[in-house]
C-alpha cells in the first residue's frame, strides 16, 4: 500500500467501485494492482458497504426530520392563531359579563 492510500481513501475507492466506477480507473488513480484492490475489498468491503447504508439512512432521517419540522411549525402557527382568536372571544365575553349583558349559570 502506498503511504498516501489512507484507510479513508481505500474505503472511498471501494465505495466508488460499488457505485459502478470502472475498477481499472481505480487501479490507475491509486497506482495499485488488481490483487491489492481485491485484498482491500476483502478487508474493507463490509465497512464501505455499511458506510454507504448509513449515508442512505442518514439522508432518509434528515428528510423525515425536515418534514416533521415543517408539520410542527404549521401546527404551532395554527395553535397560535387559535389562541389569539380564543383570547379575543374570551375578552369579549368578559366585557359583556361585566356590562351585565351576559349571565352564566
Amino acid at each position: 500500500m502506498k503511504p498516501n492510500n489512507t484507510p479513508a481513501k481505500i474505503i472511498g475507492s471501494i465505495q466508488e467501485f460499488y457505485n459502478g466506477r470502472d475498477p481499472e480507473e481505480i487501479y490507475t488513480d491509486l497506482e495499485i494492482d488488481k490483487d491489492c484492490f481485491d485484498s482491500w475489498i476483502r478487508d474493507f468491503g463490509s465497512i464501505a458497504n455499511e458506510l454507504l447504508e448509513l449515508r442512505d439512512e442518514n439522508e432518509t432521517l434528515r428528510t423525515m426530520f425536515t418534514n416533521l419540522s415543517l408539520v410542527n411549525q404549521s401546527l404551532r402557527n395554527s395553535l397560535d392563531s387559535l389562541t389569539r382568536t380564543d383570547s379575543k372571544i374570551f375578552e369579549l365575553l368578559l366585557k359583556k359579563r361585566g356590562a351585565g349583558n351576559l349571565s352564566f349559570p
